[in-house]
């Protein structure tokens, strides 16, 4: 008996909740004022012109994800091992970290943390994936491609964990697309001695006994001991880059502009050097032999030696160079707000939405939409500029031809030369004109591989697979 009340209460309550929440019909203007939100999107997009269907799920929500993921290998072997002529992968990296952005940069760019790293996680908002599909009738419709990705990704992606010369982590090979902003950055050259190669030459006018004579300096020669070009700061301009291609080992950046206002010659007439001039270098023994048509008796006075006396400045510089950077070098990738992507398709694919330049590869690729801040670019060595020394001798040459750069040479000069006692001149020489970027040639360097200080890697301490 008790068993029975029991039931018939329980189904009392039951009908009676059922008809007190049973689903109302709504009006249009009702539904009007009703408001919702799906948590998965379904969505579908036609291109004729690659003649692909596209469907794309997607999940209204933002996730955070603080990550350590030892090794990533995709698409080893296959078609693609015809690039670059050896087996490989599509995507090969190892020690890789997402977490939150750093609060923060030191002195020298690099990201600072408040705290551990692991404290903070990176935000992806609305993941999704997508489907790449060719033909319409269900007897010829293949799948293209997929991708996986996110609307935006806000967090620090650090590849590798060691900032040095020859790295054996960090991004070994990489198929995709990706934007580096536009920055700034400086280096400090090495100091190089100019003239004693045989591109080294350089030539002028000098004026002796009432004679133009054209004198031209001869490496090798006894006491020719070249002129000191000293290490000096060259600030330069990055302009925004995109590298893209399958299988990259190495990132290519061309168009890094750079000028030298004022090179020291010599010993500079106040004694102390600007701000530009690193260290304090010593041209007490800087001297050029050079050659022109004998002074007397057709055989006599046939060379002298040349020193610039204090003050003598090389000017206006200007030089175009080219970043050739392993890609292992690069380790911090800040993402602030960016799309980005990992897709599979059998052939190129213009995923929509992307850049017009973004075409997916056959093969793995991996994607970020905007522009990589790489921060302010500072090299920790100092760069060998040797390679733009001959370049300077040209444009050395056409200055000193003008009449204004004549060294006219006293009697007693001239006298003195026969003995071995150098002339002494203070020469301001502006090549401007002539490396100019739209006036002339500018002295074109190529850098290869040059540790950067602002990518020391922030370990994140995070979970079994860290790297600390």
């Amino acid at each position: 008996m008790k068993k029975t009340i029991l039931v018939a209460s329980i189904l009392s309550t039951a009908f009676s909740f059922n008809s007190a929440q049973a689903m109302q019909a709504l009006n249009d203007d009702q539904l009007s004022h009703v408001q919702g939100q799906a948590l998965l999107n379904l969505m579908t997009a036609t291109d004729q012109s690659q003649g692909l269907n596209f469907y794309k799920l997607s999940v209204d929500a933002l996730m955070e994800l603080n990550a350590n993921i030892k090794t990533l290998q995709l698409g080893c072997g296959g078609v693609n091992n015809a690039i670059g002529g050896k087996a490989g992968c599509d995507i090969d990296i190892s020690n890789i970290s997402l977490s939150g952005l750093n609060e923060s940069y030191d002195s020298t760019g690099n990201p600072k943390f408040n705290g551990e790293r692991a404290g903070t996680s990176a935000q992806i908002t609305n993941p999704f994936i997508e489907f790449a599909i060719s033909g319409n009738s269900a007897s010829t419709r293949e799948v293209v491609g997929f991708r996986l990705g996110a609307e935006e990704i806000l967090g620090l992606l650090t590849l590798g964990t060691d900032n040095v010369q020859n790295p054996n982590d960090g991004i070994k090979s990489f198929s995709g697309y990706m934007k580096m902003a536009q920055t700034q950055g400086h280096s400090f050259t090495k100091e190089a001695k100019f003239g004693n190669a045989s591109d080294q030459k350089i030539s002028g006018i000098l004026t002796a006994l009432g004679q133009d004579r054209v004198y031209t300096s001869k490496p090798g020669a006894e006491g020719h001991t070249g002129i000191t070009v000293p290490s000096m700061r060259a600030d330069f301009t990055m302009p925004e880059t995109v590298v893209t291609g399958q299988r990259m080992e190495s990132a290519i950046v061309t168009g890094i502009r750079s000028t030298l206002a004022s090179i020291p010659l010599a010993a500079t007439e106040s004694g102390t050097y600007t701000g530009d001039v690193n260290g304090t270098p010593d041209f007490s023994k800087d001297q050029l032999y050079v050659t022109f048509p004998p002074l007397l008796f057709g055989s006599v006075g046939d060379h002298s030696f040349f020193k610039m006396s204090k003050g003598s400045t090389l000017e206006n510089l200007n030089m175009d160079i080219t970043f050739v950077q392993a890609l292992n070098m690069i380790h911090n990738i800040p993402l602030t707000g960016t799309g980005g992507y990992l897709s599979l398709q059998s052939k190129p694919v213009q995923w929509m939405g992307a850049d017009e330049k973004d075409i997916a590869q056959q093969g793995w690729w991996m994607s970020f939409k905007e522009p990589v801040q790489l921060g302010y670019l500072a090299t920790a060595d100092l760069v060998d500029v040797s390679a733009v020394l001959p370049q300077v001798a040209k444009a050395l040459t056409s200055e000193l031809m003008q009449d204004k750069h004549n060294v006219d040479v006293s009697l007693l000069e001239a006298l003195g030369s026969l003995a071995g006692t150098p002339i002494e001149r203070k020469m301001n020489i502006d090549v401007g004109s002539y490396t100019g970027y739209y006036t002339g040639q500018p002295a074109r360097l190529t850098l290869n591989n040059q540790v950067l200080q602002n990518q020391n890697v922030t370990p994140n301490c995070y979970g079994g697979m860290k790297f600390c």
